[in-house]
């Protein structure tokens, strides 16, 4: 009796996991897993490999530190020129931070967020079944099609290696919609009012759904005013017109108490004004130039649309009173001459693609009532074109790394003690960013400063409103800051240090026809020799009849500080008096020549044997050089290479 009992519990059990196997929400849950395994490790891989940097993995990870460990708001160093409280408050109301502190605290790493983020999106992957659940397509195909969609979606995945609180979005007003379309104000309202905590702009949207959910319901609500009656649906339309002007205020002015002067320099909408009431005045009177504003840059905003829309194969268009949510943002975002606002590839997008998606949802529906599974089958196949076209046209973000400049920062990070005050480039900034002073741009009197010449941030302006700091090549670091690694282009100073290396490798530089310029003369083929080795390959040649002295331009190109050989390869097709050949290395971008190197006729030893001649160079601090010949036009002279190689890590 009792076997038949276990036997009977048994077979139940097994029923049970094979209905929660079969199950739409394991499916689901199982769709999210391998989303968030993936994701997460591609960013966590390229955030050990520093391709992440302070905007804004950097600046939240270290606002959620400080906040934690020393008693400040969301304090963060890295725009501290144009926000001096330093609380993120300072820049963006963002109280939705305070409910990630608590995680934070579990693992305080950056590796916690960009965890964070793939599980935020996932999460929308509950309400958007619902909606798909309540729309009764009765494809669990296309179901589960839609939840893959949205999981490689590229305008809300593109920051793959970044984290923004903007993240959080999609799912919250995913539930938003969805309660909101049930009939649960109270519960959508709840959701409502945590994505107006990610955002300050967030507002606007919100108004955009109190006018949506008064078209929604006009008729109940029109025929309630003429009964002198408010219904339900009337008092939620209100009450969320006054929250959203209400938190928009709220925002302005824990914003302006924490940096008085932000809304006062809004420059991402160019002639429209500094200040929120100032550019929406002028773009509702000034009609005409806001049309103009619309269509400038248009091929990037054409784009930008195309990449919102077409991975759902523009069917949210069939929709358009969902799309009144999307307004907001993308009329913003249009007007701006702030690129960054219209393209793929930052966190913005999150303002609209929940709506997107509920918009293409409701299109399916209408396309279905039409015609069912042929209709669906060419819809899948049209958003498989679109996402996988979409995908292709992505920004690809771009490698700042160099050979060897990964190990050399890794080596420099271990000579920075865990308390020190430090400058670095903006993408080693998140691995320090468990500390106070920590500053993506050179801040004279810190402890350390840690520069990576060969870095993509090292010629650039800094993102505002960090911009008014120099930038990392115009940065002037003075004697009392003494070189301890000089490695690949690594270099960390440390202030007050007198000592010798602690580490050095030098640079090395050949320059061929392949990354030279040539001024005058012309290509030909020629066989190399040097030693025993034989060359068959293209070189430059300057003839007796080429008028113009300019031979070639080696490019200008940054070197650390050090002594340098520099090693040429020529020959000429005969031996002249006096001077053949002149190569002078400038220092940009003042054209300065530093050195002077004169090759004679009397230096070649044999018409037509490929020699080599070598001159020095030395600097003190990294300095962009850039090397010129100038010949005399008394024989052909061939051009081989160039070699710029670094011997010593010192003057």
């Amino acid at each position: 009796m009792v076997d038949k009992i276990m036997l009977l519990k048994g077979r139940m059990d097994i029923r049970r996991i094979k209905t929660i196997i079969r199950s739409d929400y394991f499916i689901l849950f199982l769709i999210a897993f391998f989303y968030v395994l993936v994701v997460s490790s591609v960013a966590i891989s390229r955030h050990h490999d520093f391709r992440t940097n302070a905007w804004d993995l950097g600046i939240y990870s270290q606002s959620l530190y400080t906040t934690l460990n020393h008693g400040k708001i969301l304090y963060y160093t890295a725009e501290l020129a144009g926000n001096p409280s330093g609380s993120l408050f300072g820049i963006h109301f963002s109280p939705f931070l305070f409910l990630l502190v608590p995680i934070y605290a579990i693992f305080q790493n950056p590796v916690t967020l960009l965890i964070l983020r793939p599980i935020a999106i996932s999460i929308g992957l509950i309400p958007l079944h619902w909606i798909l659940r309540e729309q009764q397509l009765n494809s669990r195909l296309v179901t589960f099609f839609l939840a893959i969609v949205y999981v490689v979606y590229p305008p809300i995945n593109a920051p793959l290696s970044n984290f923004d609180v903007e993240a959080f979005l999609p799912a919250l007003f995913l539930f938003a919609i969805y309660y909101l379309r049930k009939g649960k104000l109270s519960y959508s309202y709840v959701f409502i009012v945590l994505s107006l905590m990610v955002n300050e702009f967030v507002p606007f949207i919100v108004i955009a759904m109190a006018v949506y959910f008064f078209i929604l319901h006009r008729r109940e609500i029109i025929d309630g005013l003429r009964s002198r009656r408010l219904t339900r649906n009337a008092t939620f339309a209100i009450i969320l017109l006054f929250t959203g002007i209400l938190w928009f205020s709220l925002a302005g002015a824990v914003i302006t108490r924490f940096n008085p002067n932000a809304l006062n320099t809004k420059w991402e909408w160019g002639e429209f004004g500094t200040s929120p009431g100032e550019i929406v005045t002028n773009v509702v009177a000034n009609p005409a130039k806001t049309i103009n504003v619309l269509f400038n840059d248009g091929q990037s905003k054409f784009l930008y649309i195309t990449s919102l829309f077409g991975p759902l194969a523009f069917l949210s268009f069939l929709d358009p009173l969902t799309l009144l949510m999307t307004c907001p943002w993308i009329m913003a975002s249009l007007l701006s001459i702030n690129p960054l606002y219209y393209a793929i590839g930052t966190q913005y997008p999150a303002f609209v693609s929940p709506f997107i998606f509920v918009a293409a949802v409701n299109g399916i529906k209408k396309l279905g009532n039409i015609t069912s599974r042929d209709v669906l089958r060419t819809i899948g196949f049209l958003m498989a074109v679109s996402l996988v076209i979409s995908i292709l046209l992505l920004p690809t973000g771009g490698d700042y790394s160099v050979t060897k400049a990964e190990p050399t920062i890794r080596l420099a990070l271990s000579e920075i003690p865990a308390i020190a005050s430090v400058s670095v480039m903006p993408e080693v900034h998140p691995h320090l960013c468990k500390r106070l002073e920590v500053y993506p741009y050179f801040k004279s009197g810190v402890d350390y400063v840690l520069v990576n010449i060969y870095s993509w941030w090292y010629t650039v302006t800094l993102p505002r409103p960090a911009h008014v700091a120099p930038r990392w090549c115009d940065a002037e670091i003075g004697e009392e800051y003494g070189i301890v690694v000089n490695a690949n282009g690594i270099l960390l100073y440390k202030n007050g240090y007198n000592g010798s290396l602690e580490h050095y490798e030098g640079v090395d530089f050949t320059y061929t026809y392949q990354n030279t310029r040539i001024a005058t003369g012309n290509l030909v083929l020629d066989d190399v020799v040097l030693g025993d080795s034989v060359t068959t390959t293209d070189v430059f040649v300057h003839r007796v009849t080429d008028a113009t002295p300019l031979f070639f331009e080696v490019p200008e190109k940054v070197l650390p500080p050090g002594r340098y050989n520099v090693t040429v390869w020529m020959k000429v097709s005969s031996i002249p008096d006096g001077e053949v050949i002149t190569i002078e290395a400038l220092k940009e971008p003042e054209d300065s020549v530093i050195v002077t190197k004169k090759i004679m006729g009397s230096d070649f030893t044999e018409v037509g044997r490929w020699q080599s001649f070598t001159f020095n160079l030395a600097i003190e601090q990294p300095t962009f050089i850039e090397f010129d010949a100038y010949v005399t036009n008394s024989t052909d002279v061939y051009y081989y290479a160039m070699n710029v190689l670094q011997v010593s890590g010192g003057v």
